[in-house]
């Protein structure tokens, strides 16, 4: 904590938390109890909590180094220029509207610093990650839970950044009761993998545009803006240039490892 606030670990940096709210600030505390930190925070979010019974609305507005929700019950600027957020909410599950906004600001911190939030499960075996990618129902999660225990860094969300060895995969702190619990951490990427049902496990590496195409459509929220779209762009060919990427056919079962580890 820091000035009574809360910073909650994002990868390599942290994002401090703040509210006058104390049963929305021990929410918090017991969320994401795992990826606490007292590192100095790259951003701080003001969180106002109002009584209410408003949604949490499903997507931003999106423009270059801001983005704004501007909804009734849920009113929030994330301002990179200043390194400023501010959210002040109405919502039903409070504790869920703040996870949410701190979703999307991730994705604006980790595009700043060079990488991007993807959606993706990450497991990390023998000192590598393994990202599975695929659509919502794909099989992320079913995946995770056929991994070793404690080897899920996060089945649902993970942030991809640059480094001397490479692309590393970090772990965020986001998830909902139906998923693993992740765990901090980060891994050197070995492969990434689109998933698809199968009756028969294999590895298909698929054409280049392709893999582009899918890579981007994994990458949330901020992809509808034309700038930030033209640098995601960019940014997975250069991933796709270094890291293997295959369409995985899978089982509903953890068949598909022998197969991952042997290659």
């Amino acid at each position: 904590m820091v000035d009574d606030g809360i910073m909650v670990s994002l990868g390599p940096f942290s994002v401090g938390i703040m509210t006058d709210d104390a049963h929305l600030s021990q929410q918090t505390i017991d969320f994401y109890r795992d990826f606490l930190t007292d590192q100095e925070p790259i951003l701080t979010v003001r969180v106002d909590n109002l009584s209410g019974d408003a949604e949490i609305p499903l997507l931003p507005k999106v423009f270059p180094e801001r983005i704004e929700f501007d909804q009734r019950g849920y009113q929030g600027v994330i301002d990179w220029q200043t390194k400023s957020a501010s959210l002040i909410q109405a919502v039903k599950h409070p504790l869920m509207g703040l996870d949410y906004f701190l979703r999307v600001t991730t994705a604006v911190v980790a595009f700043y610093a060079g990488g991007l939030m993807l959606h993706a499960a990450a497991v990390e075996r023998e000192g590598k990650a393994y990202l599975f990618l695929g659509y919502s129902g794909a099989g992320k999660t079913t995946t995770a839970r056929n991994a070793p225990a404690g080897s899920v860094l996060n089945d649902d969300l993970v942030v991809l950044l640059r480094s001397d060895v490479g692309w590393i995969v970090w772990a965020t702190p986001f998830h909902n009761p139906t998923q693993n619990r992740p765990r901090a951490g980060s891994a050197p990427i070995a492969k990434m993998l689109y998933l698809i049902k199968d009756i028969k496990v294999s590895l298909e590496p698929p054409p280049q545009g392709q893999a582009l195409a899918e890579m981007v459509a994994c990458v949330p929220v901020l992809t509808v803006e034309a700038s930030y779209l033209k640098e995601y762009l960019k940014r997975c060919q250069e991933i796709l240039r270094c890291i293997p990427y295959y369409h995985l056919h899978l089982l509903p079962d953890d068949s598909y490892w022998s197969i991952l580890l042997e290659e």
